[in-house]
């Protein structure tokens, strides 16, 4: 296994307990189950989701989606949101039609390609 399946195995792990420990925070705290149960399946699919985005980009070179999961943490609702907004901040809406071209940060500008001086790399059309 490389660096990316390690990357998406252990936070998916991480992504498990945290949903776990907020599940019995809720119970704890008076929650019904099916409440509990609810959240719980609400922060386990948003972190699954999260760490795909993360290891599609780590798989093509850019580690910004593990970082950012890394601090956002898993498991309630603040660090989902946050974790979501950051990856969808970090990628472009290209990779949700089957092209993982995320940015790199730093800008690829092709002068010339399209008018008015305006590149394919810029806004990351090309990987």
């Amino acid at each position: 296994m490389g660096y990316a399946e390690n990357m998406r195995t252990l936070s998916g792990i991480n992504c498990g307990l945290q949903s776990l420990v907020s599940y019995i925070d809720a119970r704890n705290n008076g929650a019904t189950p099916q409440v509990a149960t609810t959240q719980f399946a609400g922060n386990i699919f948003n972190g699954l989701a999260r760490n795909e985005v993360a290891y599609e980009m780590q798989r093509f070179g850019n580690p910004v989606g593990n970082t950012i999961n890394l601090y956002a943490g898993y498991g309630n609702p603040v660090s989902n949101t946050i974790g979501t907004l950051g990856l969808m901040s970090a990628c472009t809406p290209w990779m949700f039609f089957n092209s993982p071209c995320c940015y790199s940060y730093s800008m690829n500008y092709g002068y010339g390609m399209m008018p008015y001086g305006m590149g394919w790399g810029m806004g990351g059309f090309c990987c």
